[in-house]
């Protein structure tokens, strides 16, 4: 769950030196598309997988994960195969579970260091508004097939873990299709997805049913 939760909260990197866009433009088409959509977004199943490095580590540590995607902000999100780490939403109650512990433990969805992640896998909340709130957003040049989005932390306190987030587009699709996070260790974590599918019947009982509220 160490690593699920690392994911998730420490995002970094430094950016990169030519941009070809000043952080005080609009957001590129694409991304203003993408960020539109996932207001409307249906019930989908993503395939993943995640390489992470670290300065200590002489190889990368990679793993295969799944997403599972309500269109009313419910979640399923796991790491392993079998999974060793989970983090469920059922609308109202965050949890997380990882297998050497063989516990759940209830997070707090409104927390600063859960809100931007919330965001980016529930998809109702993330706004270039919110975005802004907290990034500087800068577009490096976009090649044909692929474009892509940097997002550095205003907060010289969150720098110190956190340097870059860069989401790069398949643009002709629309869909996000890396997720590369800059810790300020130097470390980083690379997340590449795979199209999205609808959810199958046995898709949906991975992810439990709204929580009333």
């Amino acid at each position: 769950m160490h690593q699920l939760l690392l994911t998730l909260t420490m995002f970094g990197g430094c950016l990169a030196s030519a941009l070809a866009e000043s952080a005080d433009t609009a957001v590129p088409g694409f991304f203003g598309d993408w960020l539109a959509a996932q207001k409307h977004a249906a019930d989908v199943r993503v395939e993943f997988s995640i390489t992470k490095t670290m300065p200590a580590l002489k190889e990368p540590v990679k793993a295969a994960g799944r997403f599972w995607n309500y269109a009313d902000g419910r979640f399923r999100w796991e790491t392993g195969q079998p999974a060793t780490a989970v983090l469920v939403f059922d609308g109202v109650t965050l949890q997380s579970w990882d297998a050497a512990g063989n516990k759940w433990r209830t997070l707090d969805p409104n927390s600063r260091s859960m809100r931007l992640w919330m965001d980016f896998l529930g998809g109702q909340n993330l706004t270039e508004g919110g975005l802004r709130r907290d990034f500087l957003i800068t577009a490096p040049a976009a090649g044909k097939a692929l474009a892509s989005v940097v997002l550095e932390p205003k907060s010289s306190r969150v720098r110190r873990d956190l340097k870059q987030i860069q989401l790069k587009f398949n643009t002709a699709e629309r869909r996000l299709v890396q997720m590369l996070i800059q810790q300020g260790d130097g470390g980083s974590q690379t997340m590449d997805f795979s199209a999205p599918k609808r959810m199958t019947a046995a898709d949906r009982a991975m992810v439990p049913p709204p929580a009333p509220r």
